[in-house]
């Protein structure tokens, strides 16, 4: 089930930018799911894989994602006592942020550029453990010395962070970009979904698209995310719908329509079953 995370998660306006740094997250249960603002991961300790979009991506040691506004995203970790899951996690509001960026825009350019549309690499990996160093020191001297308003000393770490990275960061080009014969079958079909969301379903026409057979496509797509097909199509409904909610004015029946569901009620009760508030209540929050 994909879940949106709401304030209780991410309080923008109260707290638009959030470090947790160097923790053992012994809780940690896979969730598909999205927020509002920016989240940014970096494993220190720990194996396994994240789903974002339509990538399929392995995570290690040293690995760091950048995770958008409202992009879904599954991460599954294998956890166990001798193989914990310690990670640095970054939460923010990147309209707060960018004012911070404004006096320096080479920074601003390239965060513009991890925030934009084209495909830009979410998930990097440093095979050498200088990030995991830089991350712990500059925290450790941002506890040692706070600033009196804490939002600022955040942002000041943030933007260390960008301008460590900035160098760094592989940037993907139209080269890099794999043949569709190259690209595994589970990409394909999310890629598909991505493109037919507000149109109706049919299996069959999706099959086809992937040259595989109905039965082969739906239980390949399971087994490699836990999920069927028609729960990753209402995941991503249902981002279409949060988005258009929160950047438009047009009615809940027409973002319900725009976003695959051409039934009002039923749009209306999928989205309550899943989100825990109305259309209307995640409007106005």
């Amino acid at each position: 089930m994909l879940i949106f995370e709401h304030c209780p998660y991410l309080d923008l306006d109260r707290d638009p930018i959030s470090l947790d740094i160097c923790n053992a997250n012994k809780r940690f249960k896979p969730l598909f799911h999205f927020h509002p603002g920016i989240e940014m991961i970096y494993v220190h300790s720990g194996t396994g894989s994240v789903i974002i979009e339509q990538s399929i991506h392995d995570v290690k040691p040293g690995t760091l994602l950048f995770v958008k506004p409202y992009q879904p995203h599954y991460l599954q970790m294998q956890v166990s006592p001798s193989q914990p899951y310690v990670r640095s996690l970054i939460k923010y509001d990147p309209a707060y942020f960018s004012e911070y960026l404004k006096a320096f825009p080479s920074l601003r350019e390239f965060h513009d550029y991890l925030c934009g549309d084209a495909a830009n690499a979410p998930v990097q990996h440093f095979p050498n453990r200088e990030l995991e160093t830089f991350l712990s020191e500059n925290y450790d001297r941002l506890r040692r010395h706070p600033f009196r308003n804490r939002m600022e000393g955040h942002a000041l770490f943030l933007v260390s962070l960008f301008h460590y990275l900035y160098p760094l960061w592989k940037r993907e080009s139209p080269t890099d970009t794999p043949k569709p014969r190259d690209v595994p079958a589970v990409v394909r079909i999310m890629s598909w979904i991505n493109d037919h969301f507000d149109e109706e379903f049919q299996l069959e026409a999706l099959a086809q698209a992937v040259h595989l057979s109905p039965n082969h496509v739906s239980g390949l797509f399971r087994k490699a995310t836990g999920k069927t097909i028609t729960e990753f199509l209402t995941d991503r409904r249902l981002k279409q719908a949060c988005i258009l909610l929160k950047t438009t004015t047009s009615s809940v029946q027409e973002i319900g329509e725009k976003s695959g569901w051409p039934n009002f009620n039923y749009f209306c009760s999928v989205f309550k079953k899943r989100t825990g508030m109305t259309p209307k209540q995640y409007r106005n929050i």
